[in-house]
């Protein structure tokens, strides 16, 4: 592009993060470019900018779609959104494939292995990691072994990241007991639970299955 292309948008940007009050950073922590890339932009040195570019600055200064692009190949205005005065909560879960959960629990094991040999920070921040995902994993490793359960199949591959879960103790500061024992009955380990308990995890497997 030429130099005048460069310039616009320049005017465009310092002019908008004015109004906004709102540094480089705070532009690129909002999803905008780089400080680096953004202080190209505010000196109308950037005249080779990608799409990619130009869409976060679009995303950086609060500008619709398209925006960027038009000040930048068309000499056209920028459209402004409405201010967004907080964060939009999402919605309350998402779906996550199988391989996503299966490397997950993988690097958080290799993680935790690793904290053995390092500092203590190493080692709780690897514990704080292990918390906090065990809640998603448990949730598949429990509907896994329920489908398993019901179709008489085999664990397979599987058993290799599942094994240590399994294995390791419950703890309850931090585990659901009435669970964990769950997943090992479900994994036909050998537990010793009395005929009450063996009947609430039978009624549990029906109902997950109907």
């Amino acid at each position: 592009m030429d130099n005048a292309s460069a310039v616009r948008l320049a005017d465009a940007v310092v002019a908008r993060m004015a109004k906004l009050r709102r540094s480089r950073r705070q532009v690129h922590l909002r999803g905008g470019p780089t400080e680096p890339t953004m202080l190209k932009i505010e000196r109308a040195e950037a005249r080779s900018l990608t799409s990619k570019t130009l869409r976060k600055i679009n995303v950086g200064l609060d500008w619709a779609p398209g925006s960027a692009e038009n000040i930048y190949f068309a000499a056209g205005n920028p459209t402004e959104l409405p201010n967004r005065t907080g964060i939009v909560v999402g919605p309350p879960g998402v779906y996550v494939d199988v391989e996503t959960i299966t490397a997950l629990i993988t690097v958080a094991q290799e993680i935790g292995d690793l904290a053995e040999s390092e500092s203590l920070a190493m080692q709780a921040a690897a514990d704080r990691l292990n918390a906090t995902i065990q809640p998603l994993y448990a949730r598949y490793v429990t509907q896994l072994l329920e489908a398993n359960r019901r179709q008489g199949g085999a664990l397979g591959p599987l058993m290799t990241i599942l094994g240590p879960f399994l294995d390791r103790p419950i703890d309850p500061a931090r585990d659901d007991e009435e669970d964990g024992l769950y997943r090992r009955w479900l994994a036909g380990m050998r537990l010793n639970i009395d005929e009450s308990t063996r009947n609430r995890f039978e009624a549990r497997l029906t109902e997950a299955s109907a």
